[in-house]
C-alpha cells in the first residue's frame, strides 16, 4: 500500500504482525506458529477480509486468541477505508478525519466488527518511548511491541492519544416496551422443528407461536419480538406498517438509515437485510460468520449474532413460553 508502515521491535513483543498491502493482522505473541504460517499463506495469496474472518479460530495454543484483523484496505484522497475485527480487549487506535478514536469491544461482547473510513493513521500496541527505534515493514511477519500505519504524504497525529479508558463506547437507543424477558429461560417443545436458513418471507408459515423470542443490542436490555423491529440510523416503516423502530448510533454511517428487519413469524425468527449499503453479517451457533446478500431474509436460531457495523451487534435471545 502507498502508506508508511513501521514497527517497533522488542525483547518481549506483544504481537505477531502479519502485513501486506491490503491486510494487517496483529496476533497475541503466544499464538501457535502453525497458525501464523497458515495466515501468512492466505494473506500473501490475496485472501479477503471475509475469508480471513471465517478462518480465524477462537483459540490458539490452548488459550483464547486475541487479535486485530484489518482487511480490504482501500485508499482514497482523504485516507483509507477498511473492515476490522477485534477479538479480545487488545483493540487499536486510529485517526479518523484527524480525530483520534480507540477501537475495541465494549460491554459484555468479547469482539467488535466494524467498517472505518477516512482513516489517516492506525496504531496497534503501546506507544514506545521517544528514543525507541522503528523500522519500515513492507510485507511479511514480524514480532513487535507496536506497529504504526500512516496514510498520506503529510505526517499524521498519533492516534494512541485515544486511550481505551477515555474511549466513548458504542451505544444504542432502544424503544422501551413492556414485553422484555430475562433472556435465560429456554422453551423446549417436544417434536418442534426449528426453521433456519434462507427463506422468503411470504413462504414462512404463519402458525400460532408457542413462545416469544427476544433480542438485545450490544449485550444490553432484552426485549420481546412482539412486533416486527426495524433497526438503522433513523429507521422508517412504510405508511400503514406496524413495527417498532430502533435507532442505532453509527458515527461513520456504516449502518444504513433503515438497515435491518427482525421479526418473529410463528416460532421462527426471521432476519431481513433491507438493501443496506454496507451489508449485514450473521453467525449462528456452531457456524462461521457469513455475509447476507442485499435484501436477503434468513430464519435464525436463538444465540445468533447479527452485525450491522460500527459496533452494533444484535443477539437473538431464547424464547419464553406463551401462556
Amino acid at each position: 500500500m502507498a502508506v508508511g508502515l513501521r514497527y517497533s521491535p522488542s525483547a518481549s513483543p506483544g504481537s505477531l504482525v502479519i502485513a501486506t498491502d491490503r491486510t494487517l493482522i496483529a496476533l497475541d505473541a503466544a499464538a501457535d506458529p502453525r497458525l501464523v504460517d497458515q495466515l501468512w499463506e492466505r494473506v500473501s495469496n490475496g485472501a479477503d477480509f471475509e475469508s480471513l474472518v471465517g478462518f480465524m479460530p477462537a483459540e490458539s495454543a490452548g488459550r483464547p486468541l486475541s487479535f486485530v484483523l484489518i482487511g480490504d484496505i482501500a485508499e482514497s484522497a482523504d485516507g483509507a477505508s477498511f473492515m476490522a475485527l477485534v477479538n479480545g480487549q487488545t483493540g487499536f487506535d486510529v485517526a479518523v478525519a484527524g480525530a483520534p478514536q480507540h477501537i475495541a469491544p465494549s460491554g459484555s461482547s468479547p469482539w467488535l466488527r466494524t467498517r472505518l473510513q477516512q482513516v489517516t493513521h492506525v496504531a496497534i500496541g503501546a506507544k514506545a518511548g521517544a528514543a525507541a527505534p522503528q523500522f519500515p515493514l513492507g510485507a511479511g511477519v514480524v514480532a513487535a511491541s507496536r506497529v504504526d500505519v500512516s496514510i498520506g504524504a503529510a505526517p499524521q497525529p498519533t492516534a494512541s492519544a485515544a486511550a481505551s479508558g477515555n474511549a466513548t463506547s458504542s451505544s444504542v437507543l432502544l424503544d422501551a416496551h413492556g414485553d422484555a424477558h430475562d433472556g435465560q429461560t429456554v422453551a423446549r417443545v417436544p417434536g418442534a422443528v426449528m426453521l433456519t436458513g434462507p427463506v422468503r418471507l411470504a413462504n414462512v408459515p404463519h402458525t400460532r407461536p408457542t413462545k416469544m423470542f427476544g433480542y438485545r443490542v450490544n449485550g444490553g436490555q432484552a426485549f420481546g419480538l412482539d412486533l416486527p423491529h426495524r433497526f438503522g440510523r433513523s429507521p422508517r416503516v412504510a405508511s400503514g406498517g406496524d413495527a417498532r423502530l430502533v435507532p442505532l448510533l453509527s458515527p461513520t454511517k456504516t449502518v444504513s438509515a433503515t438497515h435491518l428487519d427482525v421479526r418473529q413469524i410463528g416460532d421462527a425468527v426471521v432476519v431481513s437485510d433491507l438493501g443496506s449499503t454496507n451489508g449485514t453479517s450473521v453467525i449462528e451457533p456452531g457456524t462461521q460468520w457469513r455475509r447476507m446478500a442485499p435484501g436477503e431474509s434468513v430464519a435464525v436460531a436463538a444465540g445468533t449474532f447479527i452485525d450491522l457495523g460500527d459496533g452494533n451487534v444484535i443477539e437473538v435471545m431464547p424464547g419464553v413460553p406463551l401462556h
